[in-house]
Order: C-alpha cells, then structure tokens, then sequence
C-alpha cells in the first residue's frame, strides 16, 4: 500500500482479484482519470492518467516508486510541497481494487439492521468519501414521510427508522492531534436505532 519503498503495485487486501498493477496497464485514460478523481479527489487526474498510459506503452508498470515517480512527474513544483503527490492517488487505487466504498454501504446496512431497538451504531471515518457515505446513510435511516408536500396524508408510509446521537461528527481534540497526528482525519458518526 506504500507509496515510499520499493513493492509490488498490488494494494489488495487479500490475495485474490485484480491489482494495482492490472488496473493501471489496462484501464484507459477516462477510466483512470475517473478512478484518481472520484476515489482520490485529485486534481491533476487526467494529467497523471495521460501520463500512464504514455509511460506504460514503453515499459509495463508493475512497482510502487514507478508509479510514484510518474505521478510526482505530473505535479508542478509548487504542488509537491503539500506533501508526497502519490498519496491521493493511491489511496484512490486501493479504494478501487478493493472495493472499499461498495463494502462500507453493505456494511452498514449490515450493521444496523443487526441491532436491537434502542442499540447504538458507531463508525469512525478516515476520509471525506467514507464519511459522505455513513453521514447520507445515516441521514436515510433518520427520514421519515417522503411523499411531496401537497399530499394531504402520507401514503409512502416511510417511518424513521432512528436518530443520531451526535448532530455533527466528532474529531480529534488538539491534545490527541499534538500525540497523534493520524487522527487528524478520523470523525465519529453515531445513531439509535429505533
């Protein structure tokens, strides 16, 4: 998953279906910018999805620091020093092979239908894609009545299913912050089953 030593272009969590590499070989420009934009929210995606395909027709891409180095050679200079220019796209690759974001919404669905009345669902997030999830999930499971307004009576008969137990999500404190700086993206999100 490292985008700082020398590996294979896998990312999979387990050792079966598609890698890093295939996707990267394989896919064409549109699939990859879309990949690095909607996974990644990068904004040089078409930049570094051209440069890809490019680089790949001289020499298979198959290594984390090939795939770095390409990406790093998309950024303006001034953009490198916002941190290292591979890690969105990365992270939008793992994303991808893995299925990550498919599986947090089964997931949830899991989850709270397994709870008993009254039993509380928490999730803790570590990027603004799986929060948008839970939050949208979580905000569906809270409406009730979804018939247009100039209905005189409800005929969906949707009811609310619970109610979160914390209006906005919760981040890390300074004091975590100043002893764990990976915290710096993580936000709780709860909610009651009713």
């Amino acid at each position: 998953f490292s985008y700082k030593y020398e590996a294979p272009l896998d990312m999979r969590m387990s050792q079966s279906g598609t890698t890093a590499a295939d996707l990267v070989n394989e896919l064409s420009v549109d699939e990859l910018t879309k990949i690095f934009r909607d996974y990644g929210e990068e904004k040089f995606a078409y930049k570094i999805a051209n440069r890809i395909v490019s680089e790949r027709q001289n020499k298979k891409i198959e290594t984390t620091t090939q795939l770095a180095e390409i990406i790093a050679s998309c950024y303006p200079a001034a953009a490198r020093r916002d941190g290292n220019p591979a890690r969105k796209c990365f992270q939008a690759l793992r994303i991808a092979v893995n299925d990550e974001l498919g599986s947090l919404e089964s997931v949830l669905d899991d989850a709270f239908d397994m709870l008993n009345p009254d039993g509380v669902l928490s999730i803790i997030t570590f990027h603004s894609l799986e929060d948008r999830i839970v939050k949208l999930r979580f905000k569906d499971y809270c409406t009730g009545c979804t018939c247009p307004s100039d209905f005189p009576v409800c005929v969906c008969g949707k009811k609310p299913r619970g109610e979160l137990r914390l209006r906005k999500p919760v981040t890390a404190s300074d004091e975590e912050l100043a002893v764990n700086q990976r915290s710096r993206s993580a936000k709780l999100r709860a909610i009651k089953k009713k």
